[in-house]
């Protein structure tokens, strides 16, 4: 995608479309890392109007930046000794962008901001400089655009239409109505998009440019998502003691906090996510402990892993999430997640789509505080049970907690196989290490994992990576 920005260097609230909550960033919150010019890249263009005799430092358009994105170096304000004639050289502005840049992406977008009139050929300025006399741009580049004059409609439409650029247009009260039905002729009307700003009594310039990203990315995300995607999600919680209890978590917090506490905003964002673009989702609960065995005294209180509910109600299912009862891990290290997350992408009780299914997102989101048991690491942890002797279950496929521990191996295959995407939820001491190394071997970039608890309340990475798996299956 290519986002290209004509803003006037007369605007007074320039810098706050380029900050944290500007288009851009909120782009990118369609968009995965890293950042590609295959996938986001974002030009800069500017323009006041053709140079007058009280206005030298005039121009009719400048090319600013080209950047990944959009950098805090903001244009100086032009503003010249009496007023201008109210009539700007907006369109040759939205034009001369078209005609310099590479327009390369599959979608192409121009956000333009105007607050006076436009010059064009057939408008009705009745104070006509000498600009009207210069030659009317043609279709062709040239490296004086200044010495053009005011762009014609068919010459704009053709223009724009070659390159496929989705035109939005945020135009003030002055010249709304006024400009509201200017594009009703062009040959593709749906392609161009004027919206009014800063028309609330008593509002800001920072209020309205603030409004702005929520009114446009609807637009840019309507053209950028060229299908629909069903999600498909299961959550698996670690329902041990360490996890779902408070603790002391070590010298420096001796408060006691819980895991499960610190993990359930992140949760809870992720099944919004969901269910804000697909309310008909299906969510999936499990749980799981550890193996329950005499040797760890744990025979009685506890599952290696244990299917809860589906629904696709956000409440019911979060509720219980909550209600989880903590069970008693044993005296071992390592738990069963490894096991619980095979259980989990084989559960009859879930019916998953197909692998071959096309437009689906199958997310496994797994909320534990340590390793897994596999037994391909049945040494590593010490007091380890029975289990690992136990009969060998159908490999990579469903069984019970009569099997012994699968092989990590096969349950990546199985997870690869079928199209699935994991989010691990991993706290505690360096197990979201072991955690990372073993997925970055097995499922490449069908995870996703970062430290937690994450800084911040946006959960913008794990969003952006959501965004990307969707983007890849639309793809399919």
């Amino acid at each position: 995608m290519l986002i290209s920005l004509d803003l006037a260097k007369t605007s007074p609230f320039y810098s706050t479309l380029i900050g944290p909550e500007s288009p851009y960033h909120a782009l990118n919150r369609i968009y995965p890392l890293p950042w590609s010019r295959d996938i986001l890249s974002v030009a800069l263009t500017s323009f006041t109007d053709w140079t007058e005799h009280n206005s030298s430092k005039f121009y009719c358009y400048k090319f600013i930046q080209w950047d990944g994105g959009l950098t805090y170096q903001t244009p100086k304000n032009i503003l010249p000794k009496k007023d201008s004639d109210g009539w700007d050289s907006t369109l040759n502005a939205v034009y001369f962008t078209a005609i310099e840049l590479k327009w390369e992406a599959e979608i192409n977008v121009i956000v333009f901001i105007s607050n006076n009139y436009w010059k064009w050929v057939g408008d009705a300025n009745p104070l006509r400089g000498p600009e009207y006399k210069f030659p009317s741009p043609d279709g062709k580049p040239t490296d004086t655009p200044c010495k053009q004059g005011p762009v014609s409609k068919n010459v704009l439409y053709s223009t724009l239409d070659k390159r496929k650029i989705l035109l939005i247009g945020l135009l003030t009260p002055n010249i709304y109505q006024e400009y509201k039905m200017f594009f009703k002729d062009a040959p593709h009307p749906e392609r161009f998009h004027m919206i009014q700003i800063n028309g609330t009594v008593g509002a800001t310039d920072e209020k309205t440019a603030a409004d702005i990203k929520d009114q446009i990315i609807p637009l840019i995300r309507e053209r950028a998502c060229i299908c629909e995607i069903r999600y498909e999600f299961a959550l698996i919680i670690d329902s041990t003691q360490t996890f779902i209890e408070k603790f002391p978590r070590g010298p420096f917090n001796p408060i006691p906090e819980a895991y499960f506490d610190q993990a359930m905003p992140k949760i809870a964002f992720i099944v919004d996510k969901i269910l804000k673009e697909d309310p008909t989702a299906k969510l999936h609960l499990t749980t799981f402990g550890d193996y329950p065995t005499v040797q760890n005294h744990n025979e009685n209180a506890t599952y290696c892993y244990r299917y809860e509910l589906t629904t696709s109600n956000k409440e019911t299912f979060l509720t219980a999430v909550n209600n989880i009862d903590s069970t008693y891990g044993g005296r071992d290290q390592y738990e069963s997640s490894l096991t619980s997350l095979l259980y989990t992408a084989t559960e009859p009780k879930i019916n998953w789509s197909s692998k071959d299914t096309k437009r689906v997102v199958k997310i496994i989101a797994i909320a534990s505080d340590t390793f897994w048991k596999s037994c391909d690491n049945s040494g590593s942890s010490s007091n380890t049970g029975p289990e690992y002797e136990y009969p060998e279950g159908p490999v990579g496929a469903f069984g019970n907690c009569s099997h012994r521990p699968p092989i990590s191996n096969d349950v990546f295959k199985t997870l690869e196989k079928e199209n699935f995407y994991v989010i691990p939820i991993i706290y505690g001491d360096n197990s979201r290490g072991l955690w990372d190394n073993a997925l970055t071997s097995g499922m490449r970039d069908k995870y996703f994992i970062e430290k937690e608890p994450v800084s911040g309340p946006s959960f913008n990475s794990v969003g952006k990576a959501i965004n990307g798996w969707a983007n890849e299956r639309c793809g399919v």
